[in-house]
């Protein structure tokens, strides 16, 4: 399935290497990111009040003012739905102000209500994603994950093939009763019934298998 690459520009973005039929969003200051690495965007969204270098001229553009009630993040997913991608990839999103890396979680959530499957790349190594309602998760290979409730209870929480399994409990934010699984089968298999959980886990060492 195609992914859609939003691509900003905090100082630990992992670099990328779009596929044939993959979308790439410059998010503002991402453009500074994607053209260091020789890649054209397919689109430029955002105030760009932190990108350094001029826009291509011959890349569709989508310019914001500055004084807005959206990210440019933000408004690069809602970009992203709107065109039908179902698998997203948030890169160069985590590692500069904290409270944008927070806000980048946000729309994880977001991303998962609307029926897509997100995944905020973070530190060298790491990835995560959001799952709501119903989801699941399977991740195949090795090494560390970690599951956390997010906004509100997590009801009916599953892990299977890991070191410390769950059978439908019951997660809270106040506690991080789901930090340093680990991988023990082929793949562990996460889900939950009802509420949010953040998912953490080990990007290098495992993939993630999910429908969208």
């Amino acid at each position: 399935m195609q992914t859609c690459y939003l691509v900003g520009a905090a100082p630990e973005a992992e670099r990328i290497l779009p596929q044939p039929g993959d979308f790439v969003i410059a998010v503002d200051g991402g453009l500074d990111v994607l053209l260091a690495w020789n890649i054209t965007p397919d689109y430029m969204i955002g105030d760009f009040d932190s990108a350094q270098l001029p826009p291509p001229p011959d890349v569709p553009c989508k310019r914001y003012p500055a004084q807005k009630d959206a990210s440019d993040m933000a408004l690069a997913l809602r970009e992203a739905l709107a065109r039908g991608f179902r698998r997203i990839a948030l890169i160069g999103a985590v590692g500069g102000r904290a409270d944008h890396t927070y806000a980048n979680i946000q729309l994880l959530a977001q991303a998962a209500q609307a029926g897509a499957f997100a995944v905020l790349h973070c530190s060298p190594g790491w990835a995560a994603t959001m799952l709501c309602d119903n989801g699941s998760l399977l991740l195949e290979g090795a090494g560390l994950f970690s599951v956390f409730a997010y906004g509100g209870s997590a009801e009916g929480v599953d892990i299977k093939s890991a070191r410390y399994p769950l059978n439908g409990a019951a997660l809270t934010p106040e506690n991080p009763l789901g930090l340093s699984n680990e991988i023990t089968g082929a793949r562990a298999e996460i889900s939950l019934a009802k509420g949010a959980l953040l998912v953490f886990w080990e990007a290098d060492k495992a993939q993630p298998l999910v429908n969208v």
